[in-house]
């Protein structure tokens, strides 16, 4: 009997092995090892929408630091979906009233889904697009295209479409019972699957950042459901409240240390540059007889969905003219000579970078923002519950700072809050760079700059 499994990297096969349902998802991944997944994931993952998550990098242009930051969307999105089925097995065994089949698919659906959405690039797309005056953020994609997909594919009820959409928005809790609100928490809440899985990816794929004393998928091995206000809600055992807190020092860890390191965000910063390039070439993107300007693609879905990293590819090789600085700067991606970081502020140096690129004529520097939370900042806006083993069987609702107090010590690396200005220089010159930084380390050290 056949059987469609799929191996990490994102490498699609069909095998015959007995003894097995013909209608599994085999996975085989670089995080979890082998798992499978059920018949209507294995629908949704052949679509074109789903197979297009295959050229999207999870970490956008960090690979142009970090060579091995190359897993894609594809792979987190079935990592987190497993992971959404053991969290769902886990509290299946205490809920008085079990997890009905279309409930599971639902929650499923949606982990499996929830990141249809995003742009080339990671989260840099946003920016592209917000600086063309559109507020877009790929969570609203990602419903566009799971809806389309899933009428077409008739494998849900109109109901449980609305349902999957509003659990990836993360704002289902009115279409849910009180005793079910714990189904809005499994894909978007603090602790959800799709954090536990992308901390955990971006770790394997990029080693040194984090060390997790425990697997973070562990939180999910003693889940249970409580009942806080009238509504079930997750809620996790009070000894797993230190790996709760190392969720919140690896995800500062990582903005610090690869998601805003310094030299990623020059890289974001030229790749923003060829984007800007080609709108200002007049490029449009061009599928099955539609086309649209990169920074509006967005708003048609049917053509959305084929966009993905390869687009560097296309305008690469573009025949459109005007397109020599967007080449230029690819180029220059490729060979990992990124724009070269001269000088940060602790205040927002727009006006000063401006007022600098018009005395040159060009754009000889740019800014990126840098701001991170530190770990505690994170930490206490989690909203999480704790439980402990209460008398005759029960269990007992702890709050965070019980939890805390019951953890003797809680020790994870974390630095405070970091806000600053980077200022890159655009050129290769080293003639170019001093002159910037010399200029800018002026304004650095003048009297009415803030320290």
């Amino acid at each position: 009997m056949e059987r469609f499994s799929i191996r990490s990297g994102g490498v699609v096969s069909a095998i015959s092995i007995a003894e097995m349902e013909p209608s599994d998802l085999t996975v085989y991944d670089a995080v979890y090892g082998t798992f499978q997944l059920p018949s209507y994931v294995r629908t949704v993952v052949a679509s074109e929408e789903f197979t297009r998550l295959k050229h999207l990098k999870q970490l956008g242009v960090s690979n142009a630091v970090f060579g091995t930051a190359l897993h894609t969307r594809y792979d987190h999105s079935l990592g987190a979906c497993y992971l959404a089925g053991r969290l769902l097995n886990e509290v299946n065994k205490t809920l008085n009233k079990p997890i009905t089949e279309d409930e599971r698919k639902c929650v499923m659906l949606a982990a499996v889904l929830h990141d249809l959405g995003h742009g080339p690039f990671s989260h840099l797309w946003e920016k592209f697009v917000e600086a063309y005056g559109s507020h877009w953020k790929h969570e609203r994609s990602s419903v566009e295209l799971a809806r389309n997909l899933l009428d077409r594919m008739e494998i849900v009820s109109e109901k449980q479409i609305n349902l999957i959409c509003a659990l990836i928005r993360g704002d289902a809790s009115e279409l849910l019972d009180a005793d079910r609100q714990f189904m809005t928490q499994i894909v978007s809440s603090d602790v959800d699957v799709d954090r536990c899985d992308y901390l955990q990816r971006d770790a394997h794929s990029v080693p040194d950042i984090i060390k997790p004393s425990r697997p973070f998928r562990q939180l999910f091995d003693r889940v249970r459901v409580v009942t806080l206000q009238g509504k079930g809600q997750l809620a996790y055992h009070w000894k797993d409240y230190p790996l709760v807190y190392e969720m919140a020092c690896a995800r500062q860890m990582f903005h610090r240390r690869c998601y805003q390191d310094p030299k990623v965000l020059g890289a974001e910063l030229m790749m923003l540059d060829v984007m800007h390039e080609a709108e200002r070439a007049g490029f449009r993107f061009l599928r099955d007889g539609q086309s649209e300007q990169l920074s509006k693609i967005h708003g048609k879905p049917d053509l959305f969905k084929y966009l993905n990293d390869n687009i560097i590819g296309e305008l690469a090789s573009s025949n459109l003219p005007r397109l020599e600085k967007a080449k230029e700067i690819i180029n220059r991606m490729q060979k990992k000579h990124l724009y070269e970081e001269i000088i940060r502020f602790s205040v927002d140096m727009t006006k000063e970078v401006k007022e600098y690129n018009c005395q040159q004529g060009e754009p000889i520097v740019v800014q990126a923002v840098r701001y991170i939370k530190s770990a505690q900042q994170w930490f206490s806006s989690f909203n999480v519950t704790f439980y402990k083993p209460g008398t005759d069987g029960g269990i007992d609702v702890v709050s965070l700072e019980e939890a805390r107090d019951l953890n003797q010590s809680v020790t994870c690396e974390s630095v405070d809050e970091i806000e600053q200005y980077i200022i890159y220089c655009t050129s290769v010159d080293p003639v170019v760079q001093r002159r910037a930084k010399h200029h800018f380390t002026n304004l650095l050290n003048e009297p009415t700059m803030e320290s």
